[in-house]
């Protein structure tokens, strides 16, 4: 959540989702985090539920009602009447049940399926995890850090030869001159 608006608990919310239900007045969100500046809705989509993200608050938010703000919305939750309510969510991810995602035809993938995977090359190599998705030129772009820097790795067919979900891996083809075998 971006800022507080007002005095009666509006949010600010910059939204990373296409579906525009997500907001609808009865929809049921879960703010989680460690707080923080310009956090918004979490890019993972589905409530954390790793080990590492045990520690983290959640609450469950109610919508009563959304507006739009510019690029980002507005809206008002049934459980925050207060400006003081609404600025302790500052920086706070919000996150739906991963049984509300609704799924993809095979071959797409959400953001929160592909972030933290490993990559490898077609040798067997390990780059590293995906640490960001990016847009650049109409196409996805990983962003892969590991111990032998950050490699940027475009989400085409001509790169990517296996995307394992499952498996927590990608498998990439070999691409000469652009990331060592």
């Amino acid at each position: 959540m971006l800022k507080a608006i007002g005095l009666k608990g509006e949010l600010k919310i910059k939204p990373l989702t296409d579906n525009p239900e997500r907001y609808r007045a009865g929809a049921k969100l879960w703010a989680a985090g460690t707080g923080g500046t310009g956090c918004v809705e979490g890019s993972r989509a589905r409530l954390p539920r790793h080990a590492e993200d045990a520690q983290l608050a959640v609450m469950p938010l109610t919508v009563k009602s959304v507006r739009e703000s510019g690029r980002d919305l507005a809206v008002f939750f049934e459980e925050i009447g207060k400006v003081e309510d609404a600025e302790a969510l500052r920086g706070k991810e919000l996150f739906v049940p991963e049984s509300n995602v609704p799924p993809l035809p095979e071959g797409e993938y959400y953001h929160f399926q592909i972030l933290g995977l490993q990559i490898f090359t077609g040798s067997g190599r390990l780059l590293g995890k995906v640490s960001d998705i990016i847009t650049a030129g109409g196409r996805d772009v990983y962003v892969v850090k590991g111990q032998g820097g950050e490699h940027l790795i475009p989400v085409t067919d001509d790169a990517i030869e296996k995307i394992d979900v499952q498996g927590g891996r990608i498998i990439l083809r070999p691409m000469k001159g652009y990331i060592p075998e």
